[in-house]
């Protein structure tokens, strides 16, 4: 009894390190959000089909005023789900006789396009296109989404540049601040641009009860799911957080975070932000969860910035979520160990029964009784192996992640160095403007920091491959014809052919994201890949084959 009554206790142990919610309103939200993740699948159907419908209307024959209208729903449905779509059907119409013929149908879809521009990163294009439209030709109501595509811009523009230079982010800052005067001007006070822009800088000017009453109101015109409800709903965190209020930031980032879901929005902030949150609060699960999730909604949408917000605190959450993962794997491995050392114990104090009993005059009926005990300990043996190769599986698994986060660091590296090189470029083009001193200008006309970083970046790949696959080399070349084998210089470990093995091992196969990672053309990817099928023993399995290496 007493055995069985410490198995029990520990057992106990083990399922209670679960951390459980606070409870409230929030945690309802927290759980119904995990739930529509589930569901996703369907959400996205919805708008799918509302797309294919919309393409099929513009498939068929229309007067110019009417495939003008069915390709603005397009643009409409695209814009906050897909940036590379929306942009083309934007190109669709500005080059249709109706923008062509109407200038101001044409400034309105350069407004679109530059909108679009600033929320997929491409800050420069955007500007550009702002630059190119003249604001005192345009009637107020196109003022005011004139003036608000520049908040946007410089509001991202100072998100982008938060870990860069605290100078240009308060440049942007100052701009943006500019821009929302303007729309204090040209607005009306009940507009939405005028909501989401202004309102939020009667908190900054210190009425912050007057911003969350006039914010609460708005959001209540709107329903969940709508791109409207969503935008309200973050503000409306932001302007919690900023006041200390942390329960209600959390459930208005929550609400926030549900209406993107249900509204199939990609190109959101809220997720990222929750997986901040979450981290925080020590919840490493939800937060790995919610960043996996904004990177894929990033990637989906062709959002740059929003990419590389997630993917600076990427590192951090999957080093506390790996860390997370041993410390479960070593509680288990302690509960084996002491249920093996229990079951010795049984299997012992059984021995001893069974040699006492053997002393008795009723033999027969002790080892009938013996038999029956040493059956259910075979059966608890039979149990605890089932278990054991249930826990072999599971690290197995555990190898297998392993490789796909190297695969993401390596992608991550090469991201980060192509970040700091545009970062590089967009200073030297500020020094050439005036903008920054002149002797940064002398600093910058050099590439040997970005060519060293780059060439201890591909040491470190190659020392990595090396220490995960030692004979990757070798196992590359068994492959290979015997006079077609790939030949290394003398001090070289990889070289581009075998790194481009090397990325396809573990899990990076396009040759886009090869031709990043290894900074040259994707047709020169190709050619590699192709002229190195060619030499194998067997071309068409040959990259199958160099998946198998292990």
């Amino acid at each position: 009894m007493k055995i069985l009554y410490i198995v029990t206790l520990l057992l106990f142990i083990v399922s209670g390190c679960r951390r459980d919610g606070d409870g409230g309103a929030t945690d309802d939200l927290r759980r119904n959000l995990d739930q529509l993740i589930a569901s996703e699948d369907k959400y996205v159907q919805i708008k799918e089909n509302r797309l294919d419908s919309l393409r099929r209307l513009l498939s068929r024959p229309q007067d110019p005023r009417k495939r003008y209208e069915t390709v603005n729903l397009l643009i409409n449905e695209y814009e906050a789900y897909k940036a590379d779509s929306a942009l083309h059907y934007i190109n669709l119409n500005l080059e249709s006789p109706i923008a062509e013929s109407d200038s101001l149908t044409h400034m309105r879809l350069l407004l679109k396009k530059a909108d679009l521009y600033s929320h997929a990163g491409l800050f420069s294009d955007a500007k550009g296109i702002m630059e190119s439209i003249d604001a005192s030709s345009l009637p107020d109501a196109d003022r005011e989404q004139y003036f608000a595509n520049y908040c946007s811009l410089y509001q991202y523009m100072v998100e982008y540049n938060t870990d860069f230079d605290a100078g240009l982010e308060h440049e942007y800052e100052q701009c943006r601040r500019q821009y929302v005067d303007s729309i204090r001007n040209v607005s009306d006070t009940l507009s939405f641009i005028y909501t989401i822009y202004v309102i939020p800088q009667i908190e900054g000017d210190g009425d912050a009860a007057k911003a969350i009453s006039r914010l609460r109101d708005a959001l209540g015109a709107y329903p969940e799911g709508s791109r409207e409800y969503s935008i309200l709903a973050s503000i409306l965190a932001y302007v919690y957080k900023v006041n200390g209020d942390r329960d209600d930031y959390k459930e208005y980032l929550t609400r926030s975070a549900i209406s993107d879901l249900k509204g199939a929005v990609k190109e959101n902030m809220s997720f990222r932000e929750m997986a901040t949150n979450m981290y925080d609060d020590g919840d490493i699960d939800g937060a790995n969860i919610y960043l996996k999730k904004s990177i894929a909604d990033a990637n989906f949408f062709s959002a740059r910035m929003r990419n590389a917000q997630s993917l600076r605190i990427l590192p951090t959450v999957d080093g506390a979520y790996a860390t997370r993962q041993r410390q479960l794997y070593q509680r288990l491995e302690w509960m084996v160990a002491i249920i093996s050392l229990l079951s010795l114990g049984l299997v012992g104090t059984l021995f001893y029964i069974r040699r006492q009993y053997t002393r008795l005059k009723s033999a027969n009926a002790e080892v009938a009784r013996y038999n029956e005990e040493l059956s259910r300990v075979s059966e608890q043996l039979r149990i605890a192996n089932t278990d054991l190769e249930d826990k072999n599986r599971v690290l197995n698994e555990s190898n297998v992640i392993k490789e796909q986060y190297t695969a993401l660091f390596m992608e991550y590296c090469a991201t980060a160095i192509n970040a700091l090189q545009r970062y590089h470029q967009s200073l030297r083009l500020m020094a050439n403007q005036g903008i920054s001193k002149s002797i940064l200008l002398k600093k910058l006309e050099s590439s040997e920091f970005i060519d060293s970083t780059i060439k201890e970046f591909y040491s470190r790949f190659d020392e990595a491959i090396l220490k995960i696959y030692p004979d990757f080399p070798e196992k590359v070349n068994a492959l290979l014809k015997a006079d077609e084998q790939v030949k290394l210089k003398p001090g070289e470990i990889l070289n581009t052919e075998l790194r481009i093995q090397a990325l396809i091992r573990i899990g990076i196969s396009e040759n886009a994201k090869i031709a990043e990672f290894l900074r040259c053309s994707i047709t020169t990817i190709y050619t590699y890949r192709s002229k190195l099928r060619r030499r194998a023993l067997d071309p068409d399995t040959f990259e199958t084959d160099i998946l198998r290496i292990s």
